[in-house]
């Protein structure tokens, strides 16, 4: 009896604990909230691209004049997202001035990046700015005028903005900028994209290797998913290159080419599947040819086989995030992270099977 009546308190007990602890799913119902809390910054952050906000644009440029090299050089491309195609005069003397005044050179390339989002698709009212950058002494800043052409320019095919591009990939001392001149053409001329072979390749023979990795990269912009045959003729003999980034370069066009090609629309295709598996499984292969063969089997296979990579919208106009992501992919040379900025580019497709009587 003692025994029973130990068992009935500690059931008493157990059942005044249970009703003062809170219920189990309120923690489910905050996890629920912390959910839609860090949904909607995301969305915000999203949200906040080409909206030319100058409360986010000076919290970015209070982030820049703390003067360190990765917050600095992540602010630089923000504020660029932000005022994309803005053209603001205020914006761009901001960040030249503080160009000018930096040590880091991380920061520069970013602020570069921004300055060439702001000049995109303003044609002939950013001349002034891209003469003053490519007539710099800084190499950075004069890399930032190319690219700003290539932005400002984008999908132009402008034949005096290809004259000028073409003349500092032949001319300038330094190869950054050279470099930058050639892939900026890629940019120019993804409207007509059989164009681009002819405009480089010649340039694609240059004996300077910075020269042959831009063309490359040009051809896999302006030519993406078209699997041109002119391009792969050209990108082919570069896979064999005697330099080891050259040959990075070429992997990475050749897949951007033949995304979304098949064996009936594109022979070669086959060839260079089987060219990035050798190449990424190759002990004696230099690191960098190996990583530009990872990153090529991604692009091929982009989207479990579903993406391309399209700087048009279905309904022809220019996708701006696409051009944005190539962009900043470019710049994957400096930092490879960069990278993921390609994914901005992709756009999903799809097939539609209909019977005779367009039924699906």
């Amino acid at each position: 009896e003692e025994k029973k009546e130990d068992k009935k308190e500690d059931k008493k007990e157990k059942g005044d604990e249970e009703a003062v602890d809170p219920p189990a799913t309120s923690t489910s119902e905050e996890k629920k909230e912390d959910k839609k809390e860090d949904k909607k910054e995301k969305g915000d952050e999203e949200a906040v691209v080409s909206t030319q906000s100058t409360g986010i644009y000076e919290q970015l440029k209070n982030n820049l004049y703390q003067d360190d090299a990765i917050i600095g050089e992540a602010a630089g491309i923000s504020m660029g997202l932000v005022m994309m195609g803005s053209l603001d005069e205020d914006a761009l003397s901001d960040m030249v001035q503080y160009a000018h005044e930096t040590q880091h050179e991380k920061i520069l390339r970013g602020l570069s990046l921004g300055i060439a989002m702001i000049c995109y698709g303003q044609l002939e009212a950013a001349d002034a700015t891209i003469k003053s950058l490519s007539e710099d002494k800084d190499p950075v800043l004069r890399m930032c005028g190319m690219y700003s052409k290539g932005m400002a320019y984008a999908g132009t095919g402008n034949n005096k903005a290809i004259r000028g591009l073409l003349h500092v990939a032949v001319s300038d001392v330094n190869d950054d900028v050279r470099r930058a001149a050639v892939i900026s053409i890629g940019f120019l001329l993804f409207n007509s994209p059989e164009q681009c072979p002819n405009v480089v390749s010649l340039l694609s023979e240059s004996y300077n290797s910075h020269v042959r990795y831009g063309a490359a990269l040009a051809l896999g912009i302006s030519c993406a998913g078209s699997g041109m045959k002119e391009a792969l003729n050209i990108l082919e003999p570069m896979i064999n290159d005697p330099v080891n980034y050259v040959r990075q370069g070429a992997l990475l066009a050749s897949a951007m080419v033949l995304v979304q090609q098949n064996d009936h629309m594109c022979p070669k295709l086959k060839t260079f599947k089987e060219l990035f598996t050798k190449t990424m499984s190759d002990k004696h292969e230099d690191v960098m040819v190996k990583f530009g063969a990872i990153l090529a089997q991604g692009i091929i296979n982009a989207g479990g086989r579903n993406c391309t990579i399209s700087m048009r919208t279905q309904y022809g106009h220019t996708n701006v995030p696409s051009v944005v992501g190539l962009l900043v992919f470019t710049h994957t040379w400096f930092w490879f992270p960069l990278s993921h900025f390609l994914c901005l580019a992709f756009q999903p497709t799809y097939l539609i099977g209909l019977n005779k009587d367009l039924k699906m």
